[in-house]
This record gives C-alpha cells, sequence and structure tokens, in this order.
C-alpha cells in the first residue's frame, strides 16, 4: 500500500453544478427559469418566474410558453433589471439589462421545469 499514490479519476464524469434549464423563444431568446424561494412560493399559486436578455413583447412569450408546454397563460407580468455596474480595478464596465417575467398559468396547469426541451 503506496502513501502517495496517484488517485484515479473518471474524466468523463459529469463535474460542476448542472446546466439550468432553458427554452428558445421564436426571435432567438433564451429564457431561463428563476430558482429561488420567493419563485417557488409563486409556483404553488400558479406563477412561473423567467429571466430573458433582449426585446421581446408579452404576447410572443405568452405564445412561446404555450407551445412549448402546451398550458395556457393568463397572463405575463415584466420587470426590466438594469445592468449593474461592475468594476475590475480601474476598469469601470456594466452587466446586461435583463427582464424578469412573471408568467400566470390557468387554474389546475402546471409545468414542470425539471425536464429539458
Amino acid at each position: 500500500m503506496a502513501l502517495f499514490a496517484k488517485k484515479k479519476s473518471d474524466r468523463n464524469a459529469p463535474v460542476g453544478k448542472p446546466k439550468a434549464i432553458a427554452f428558445k423563444l421564436k426571435s432567438g431568446v433564451v429564457a431561463v427559469p428563476v430558482v429561488s424561494e420567493k419563485a417557488s412560493r409563486l409556483q404553488q399559486q400558479g406563477q412561473y418566474t423567467f429571466n430573458i436578455v433582449g426585446n421581446i413583447s408579452k404576447v410572443e412569450i405568452k405564445k412561446a410558453v404555450e407551445s412549448a408546454w402546451g398550458v395556457r397563460v393568463l397572463g405575463v407580468n415584466s420587470i426590466g433589471l438594469p445592468g449593474k455596474i461592475v468594476r475590475r480595478g480601474r476598469q469601470v464596465g456594466q452587466r446586461k439589462a435583463r427582464r424578469h417575467l412573471v408568467v400566470r398559468l390557468a387554474r389546475g396547469e402546471s409545468i414542470d421545469l425539471s425536464k429539458t426541451l
């Protein structure tokens, strides 16, 4: 038994955090579900939250969610979040602005976010 033997590792094993489940809208905009305590509380009420980057109307979002999951959407609320100012030493930059969406579904409808599309 060697004390300083090299450990064998499986290079094909998945490493890191799992990828976010995202779906692509018609215009090429990607929507990523928000995972937080508030989002899980809203899911119990039939409301699902997503983050998107880009310009897309509420009507297009509604159609994309209905076609992707086959559910009836009652309404879409949109909150614009400005890009944060970040610094790297003396360099000042800004992150991308994004939109936070809250999609309200009809009673009895639900979306399974654990499945990838």
